[in-house]
């Protein structure tokens, strides 16, 4: 409802003639002004051509408005009222000194709208649900008072006297929680609102809204109509129709249920039409009316039969009308009839047809074989007329009987030729394929003929190969192992740790050779007369603690039926000096002048190093050696002392000998150099002799010394 908006119109008469002095206030009485309205109070003199006009407030608080004088009267506007103008004006009139004075009371109100209704959505039978009254920016508030109403009757009423009054407008509602039943349906609930002030002239002092319940609630009642029958004949117009009731309308779905219980979705609609139906169309109809927004279904059910002669729906020969033979085969004839038809399954003949016992329709062979093999007729037949269908059977078979014939023969030799040929029989004609097994698992596929040749046959030929035959009804493998003769090759003999040790040291020989068949491994030691063959375990020897007898030439032997493949490897055992001995010459005890020759022999692999050494306290002294000889000459009392002999190379062997010089005291004699001279060169001849004893025990140890290699002697 809209606001009333005072307007005061102020019509002045002025008698100048015989009027006396008056003043006048319109509107003449209190005058009630609405929050946000405009409001004018005019104050107008009689008899005073030229008055004057003030206006003030009972408290002398501001005046919230304006003032306008024209003539004889004054206006006091205020756009828009508010809570400063709730006083009493009073507007003062002067004429020729003479003053006259007059009041008005402006009380101040808000009630500017009609209230407003809020209902929580949806409403659902049954469930809890809130209306809301509301009256916006009422003043004074503490004055109102809420009614909520339903056709008539009062649910719910508040008054806010005892709250506490404000400078303000507010906001007042009234709230009411109910449960809505279907009586609820298309209801009208009414908010009223009064604001009583019985001081006060306004209108309206009372403002109403109404608002009319929706309730919604859950199909109801479903009910399903045919037309014409739910029994009919083929050919025939169904129309099935679904009602019921319900708020929000129902969504209407037509279903059908199967053979294993499910429901086929056909159509959302009210009516379901069936043009020309079929014996198919018969079955268990279903209307399901759903409330989406009371999230509520409703189901209604409707049988149909379709009458009509037989019809064959398939008739078919499982797993396939051609087989293989030994297969189990069954024979289906599936026939639609209402009312339901006889079946009788044939297998026709030249000569006279042989009815098939079946049950239900269907005809189970067991084992196939050609003699299955043929047509088969179905027939079916009720009251309403009869139908028939044919269906052949054809009986074959996969690959049998597949052979591999090799020439030569399965065993060849390295760098012969091969000629594998497989044979398999089936119907059709299987196809051939050839593929070699692999080490790793694997199948290498090689061709799609039925022959395989391999020419200049090598190692890596051997293995198992396969011959596939495969139609479309199977599949059968054979295989052949090809055996590829190879005589020994790649024959190694290995010496760990090394071929060169060190007396005392363990030595293993391991030989490794190829070839097929399998080669045999002989491990010997060679020497000039009679070979040794060594015991050998998969081709290894070990010598543990390795003697000086254990050096020289190993032999590795592999040998199969088709050849041999020898090795060789030397042996060198190091054996450190042992055994030495030293020869003095003359003796080692001589008189001084005389010359003394040390040789030393010794025992070894390699050829020693023999390095005689003066020993003394203080130092030691290392004489110079040539082939083994040292030679002092011209001896003299100091040479005695102890002299030791040390040999190293792969070992030390030391011996310590001792020499005496004896002082001799002789006068001077001119030929004493000359005899020095030729007895030293005298001594030589006994070295001489000495070195050819030392070669000649040399060349009888077991080494690699021999007197061709000797150094020949310095002197």
């Amino acid at each position: 409802m809209g606001r009333i908006i005072p307007s005061v119109t102020v019509l002045l008469l002025v008698f100048v003639t015989s009027k006396a002095f008056e003043i006048e206030v319109t509107p003449e009485y209190n005058v009630a002004a609405q929050i946000g309205d405009k409001l004018e109070l005019t104050c107008s003199t009689i008899g005073c051509e030229s008055p004057s006009f003030s206006w003030r407030t009972q408290m002398d608080n501001p005046l919230g408005g304006s003032v306008y004088n024209n003539g004889s009267s004054s206006t006091l506007t205020m756009d828009p009222v508010g809570f400063g103008n709730d006083h009493e004006y009073l507007c003062s009139a002067f004429c020729d000194n003479v003053k006259k004075e007059k009041s008005i009371k402006v009380d101040v109100y808000s009630f500017p709208s009609a209230p407003v209704i809020e209902i929580s959505t949806p409403l659902n039978v049954g469930e809890k649900a809130s209306a809301t009254c509301m009256v916006p920016k009422v003043y004074p508030s503490e004055r109102l008072k809420l009614q909520l109403e339903k056709d008539g009757s009062v649910l719910d009423m508040k008054e806010f006297y005892e709250e506490v009054s404000t400078k303000t407008t507010e906001t007042k509602s009234l709230t009411l929680t109910f449960i809505p039943t279907f009586e609820d349906i298309g209801k009208e609930i009414t908010c009223v609102a009064e604001l009583e002030i019985d001081e006060m002239e306004f209108e309206p002092k009372k403002r109403q809204t109404s608002q009319r319940l929706s309730v919604n609630f859950g199909p109801q009642n479903a009910n399903i109509t045919v037309s014409p029958s739910n029994i009919t004949t083929q050919g025939e117009t169904l129309m099935l129709t679904c009602r019921t009731t319900s708020n929000p309308p129902a969504r209407i779905v037509w279903g059908k249920e199967l053979e294993d219980s499910s429901v086929q979705h056909i159509i959302d609609n009210d009516t379901l039409i069936i043009p020309h139906a079929q014996m198919s169309d018969s079955g268990l109809f279903i209307c399901e009316a759903m409330n989406d927004a009371m999230n509520k279904t409703e189901r209604a059910t409707v049988v149909i039969s379709v009458q009509g002669a037989p019809r064959i729906t398939e008739f078919s020969i499982q797993p396939s009308t051609t087989v293989q033979e030994g297969d189990n085969v069954t024979i289906l004839c599936s026939v639609e009839s209402n009312p339901a038809a006889r079946i009788v399954l044939r297998r026709k003949s030249d000569s006279e047809d042989t009815v098939l016992y079946s049950e239900d329709g269907v005809v189970h062979i067991s084992s196939v074989t050609f003699l299955n093999a043929g047509n088969y007729e179905c027939e079916a037949e009720n009251a309403l007329g009869e139908s028939k269908m044919a269906a052949e059977l054809s009986v074959e078979y996969g690959p049998r009987n597949t052979t591999i014939s090799v020439t030569p023969s399965t065993t060849v030799k390295e760098g012969e030729a091969v000629i594998m040929t497989c044979t398999s029989y089936g119907n059709p004609t299987p196809k051939i394929s050839w593929t070699k097994h692999l080490i790793s698992g694997e199948l290498q596929f090689l061709s799609e003929d039925a022959t395989l040749t391999i020419n200049n046959i090598k190692a890596e030929h051997l293995g198992l190969y396969e011959c596939e035959g495969v139609n479309q009804f199977g599949r059968e493998k054979k295989t052949v192992n090809l055996i590829v003769q190879v005589p020994p090759k790649d024959t190694m003999l290995s010496v760990f740790p090394s071929d060169t040790v060190k007396e005392g040291d363990s030595v293993t020989f391991s030989c490794t050779s190829e070839g097929i068949p399998a080669v045999q491994i002989i491990l010997r030691k060679k020497s000039g007369g009679a070979d040794t063959v060594l015991v050998s375990e998969s081709g290894r020897y070990t010598i543990d603690g390795a003697q000086l007898e254990d050096a020289g030439m190993y032999e590795c032997e592999s040998s199969n039926k088709l050849g041999q493949q020898f090795k060789n490897r030397m042996l060198d055992v190091k054996v450190p000096p042992q055994n030495t001995t030293e020869l003095i010459s003359p003796s080692d005890n001589v008189d001084e002048g005389e010359n003394i020759t040390i040789m030393s022999t010794t025992y070894s692999n390699l050829p020693p190093q023999t390095v005689p050494q003066k020993i003394h306290p203080s130092n030691t002294t290392i004489l110079s050696s040539q082939n083994e000889t040292s030679t002092l000459c011209r001896v003299i009392k100091t040479d005695t002392d102890t002299y030791l002999v040390a040999c190293n190379e792969t070992g030390n062997n030391t011996d310590v000998i001792e020499i005496a010089v004896v002082e001799i005291v002789k006068e001077t004699d001119l030929m004493i150099p000359v005899i020095v001279v030729l007895s030293c060169l005298s001594t030589m001849a006994i070295p001489a002799l000495a070195i050819l004893v030392y070669m000649s025990r040399k060349a009888k140890i077991n080494g690699s010394y021999s007197p061709v290699n000797t150094p020949k002697p310095n002197v």
